[in-house]
């Protein structure tokens, strides 16, 4: 399972302190000299708490840029007598307004604190994913995602499961749960990642989960077993027809079976004249079918290899089943 989470909701606050000053400016020194006739001066100085960052703001008159103000030492700018706006834009896209009235010969100064503070606050929601660890094949698993948290707002989900072929069921975005189909995915492992949101908090509770279910593969089936019916030696066609008669009605209760018969030949002087294997497999085929009405699809004569006698191996073979072979 990997988890990603934030905790605590941060909020950030940049606040600006205001200063006024008002300074008569001497006669004769370096700024008067340069200073434009009849004009006033507007100084804006701004500090930094220690934990706020540093940064430098534009300033406006009346609508106007005239600079920017942040250094170490104080911005001035030369106005005329009269009542002014000035503007300075400062952090998080806030707009500071003050009208001034500058005078001849006086300087006017603007100083600003830039203040930074935390407030923190727990998360309103404390998502997990839930699903079994293992699942059969063709089953429905479904993930829940379980809030430790009594959430005082809607929660946003946004679901993502691989691999891509599983087909969901139920739920989904914007719900608390998904469910999935394992048909199809047997010794594979289904992922599901959940981002979790809200419209309060936004991306500083951001949430991500993620759990696996592993999905078994389906037991190998169970093929059908072939069954021998009766195996021994061809002494006398009537004592033929008794064992064979046994073998028909358990072909009879199973409808969708074969019956195989592997004839060996006989290697002693009895066999070699009277039960040869080939006159062994014509009456038992004629039997079979004109006296016993099996149908001749539903036999299989096979000629194996000698015995010391002449025999017969009959097998009750169901479709799926292994077939018999000689010697077997």
């Amino acid at each position: 399972m990997r988890r990603i989470s934030s905790n605590l909701i941060l909020a950030v606050g940049l606040i600006l302190t205001l200063g006024w000053v008002t300074e008569t400016l001497a006669a004769g020194n370096d700024r008067d000299v340069k200073r434009p006739k009849n004009a006033g001066i507007l100084s804006v100085q701004v500090t930094f708490a220690a934990s706020a960052q540093p940064a430098a703001y534009r300033v406006l008159v009346d609508g106007v840029e005239v600079g920017i103000a942040g250094n170490a030492t104080p911005a001035e700018f030369y106005l005329s007598p009269g009542i002014h706006t000035v503007e300075i834009e400062g952090p998080n896209d806030q707009i500071f307004v003050r009208e001034v009235e500058i005078r001849r010969g006086v300087k006017n100064c603007i100083c600003l604190r830039v203040v930074e503070r935390r407030d923190t606050r727990p998360c309103p929601y404390d998502v997990r994913v839930e699903a079994p660890e293992e699942v059969e094949e063709g089953a429905l698993v479904t993930f829940v995602a379980v809030n430790a948290i009594s959430a005082s707002a809607p929660v946003n989900y946004r679901w993502r499961v691989t691999p891509d072929t599983v087909r969901v069921t139920g739920g989904g975005d914007g719900t608390p749960s998904i469910t999935v189909d394992t048909t199809g995915l047997g010794s594979q492992t289904i992922t599901a990642e959940l981002d979790v949101t809200d419209d309060v908090s936004g991306p500083t509770c951001y949430q991500k989960d993620t759990t696996r279910t592993r999905v078994k593969p389906p037991p190998p089936p169970v093929l059908p077993e072939r069954t021998r019916c009766d195996v021994f030696e061809s002494t006398s066609f009537d004592d033929d027809k008794y064992r064979f008669d046994n073998c028909v009605i358990q072909l009879r209760n199973r409808p969708d079976a074969q019956l195989y018969i592997i004839i060996y030949q006989g290697t002693d002087r009895l066999s070699r004249a009277r039960t040869t294997a080939d006159l062994v497999r014509r009456r038992t085929m004629d039997y079979l079918v004109r006296t016993r009405g099996v149908d001749p699809r539903r036999i299989q004569i096979i000629m194996g290899g000698t015995r010391p006698r002449t025999s017969l191996e009959l097998w009750i073979v169901p479709p799926g089943a292994s077939l018999p072979v000689p010697n077997d």
